[in-house]
């Protein structure tokens, strides 16, 4: 049986789901064409998969983080192409125009970086 409370259970699929159909919905605006839109759902993909990190190395109902300290945390479990992303202005960059083939690195990134940590939460289930 699981030591991790049902609730944050519940939280921790909801966002991973949300990351995993994001990071779904950024390759198909790359698809379409439609670097700007792919960037924003991107973004938000890999926000919550950070989260879903965060909580994985420090279970928040064991050790709480206030809003700080998770934005902190969140922040330096960002892939590389991301954490770049936050130092400069992020409502500008998301809210740019951007091309397709500039933003499918960074969707690409996402996508990689969502699997890692459906993978890493699976496995830090078995161990739970």
């Amino acid at each position: 049986m699981s030591r991790v409370p049902t609730r944050w259970l519940s939280l921790f699929h909801d966002q991973l789901q949300t990351a995993e159909e994001r990071a779904q919905l950024a390759q198909q605006q790359i698809e379409e064409d439609d670097g700007t839109r792919a960037l924003q759902q991107a973004y938000p993909a890999v926000i919550s998969a950070a989260t879903v990190r965060v909580w994985i190395a420090a279970p928040p109902w064991l050790h709480p983080l206030g809003a700080e300290g998770l934005q902190r945390h969140v922040r330096d479990n960002l892939p590389s192409l991301f954490a770049a992303l936050v130092e400069m202005d992020v409502q500008q960059a998301l809210t740019s125009p951007w091309q397709a083939s500039d933003a499918a690195p960074y969707v690409s990134e996402a996508v990689e970086y969502v699997t890692q940590t459906r993978e890493r939460y699976e496995q830090w289930l078995k161990e739970e």
